[in-house]
């Protein structure tokens, strides 16, 4: 059965780039295709045959076929009609699990018979944004002490994104908050990455925890996110002195009191907790 042919505007005939013409016989000569992943099976990449120079009408008979790449055959040819097309739905970040890796290379031989002739296939294999941004714990907790001035940063866990270049990570977004913003940190391997910083003193009296809201996004079209709360707790210090109702108390003791005798019950309140 001919595969079907899927007519999008990101996988048509894609532009062929010959290193080497394909009619030398020669093993060095590569054929050099570009595809983005996820395409639906079926779909033509290109007519291998035309760009090798073979005639259609002789590839069943002289056998020709594409090798199979660790156990997958993600792309096969059509012996009717020399097309190459996706056999098996192709996973750039399963083929490819490296984030370094800037390219992402399928490299087969395909091969006729009557002669016997190799030629070298290479696929690259671009990047769509089928991944969104998570992290790697849902809920981050902090303990940050009342006294912190204003200012101060606090690190704060990244989120992953499997796709590459603009499709990964590209900025972070934080819920409304009087007390607290984020700066945008950028590591030697572009990861991004936030900083939770201090804009405004922390009175744990007044509010002693702060639930935050840290939100990822990539630079995907359209965009895909991914969320991790923020737990912070406010530590207390020192700040209050106990006091107690009044300034000053009036108190009349009948003479001849027994010793002993309760004269005034006195309570003194703390703001602070535990041991402040």
């Amino acid at each position: 059965m001919a595969p079907k042919r899927i007519l999008r505007s990101w996988n048509g005939y894609v532009a062929v780039c010959l290193l080497l013409s394909p009619i030398m016989d020669s093993v060095f000569a590569v054929t050099h295709y570009s595809v983005p992943e996820e395409m639906e099976e079926g779909s033509v990449v290109a007519n291998l045959a035309t760009d090798l120079g073979l005639d259609v009408k002789s590839l069943r008979q002289r056998k020709m076929r594409v090798d199979v790449v660790g156990n997958k055959k993600y792309l096969d040819i059509n012996k009717d009609t020399g097309e190459l097309f996706i056999a098996e739905r192709i996973d750039r970040e399963l083929l490819c699990p490296l984030k370094t890796t800037t390219h992402c290379f399928l490299k087969l031989d395909a091969t006729i018979e009557n002669p016997i002739r190799m030629f070298n296939i290479e696929v690259e294999i671009t990047d769509i944004n089928d991944n969104a941004p998570h992290f790697r714990r849902g809920t981050m907790d902090l303990d940050i002490s009342e006294s912190s001035p204003v200012g101060e940063r606090f690190s704060l866990n990244n989120a992953a994104d499997p796709d590459v270049g603009t499709n990964s990570v590209q900025n972070y977004h934080l819920s409304a908050s009087d007390h607290f913003t984020i700066e945008i940190q950028t590591g030697r391997d572009g990861t991004k990455f936030a900083d939770l910083v201090l804009q405004k003193a922390l009175d744990r009296e007044q509010q002693a925890v702060h639930n935050l809201i840290l939100t990822a996004v990539d630079g995907g079209v359209p965009t895909r996110t991914g969320t991790a709360s923020i737990i912070v707790r406010v530590l207390d210090v020192n700040d209050n002195a106990p006091s107690f109702d009044k300034d000053k108390y009036a108190v009349e003791v009948m003479e001849n009191s027994p010793i002993g005798s309760l004269v005034i019950k006195l309570n003194a309140t703390d703001l602070d907790e535990g041991s402040n």
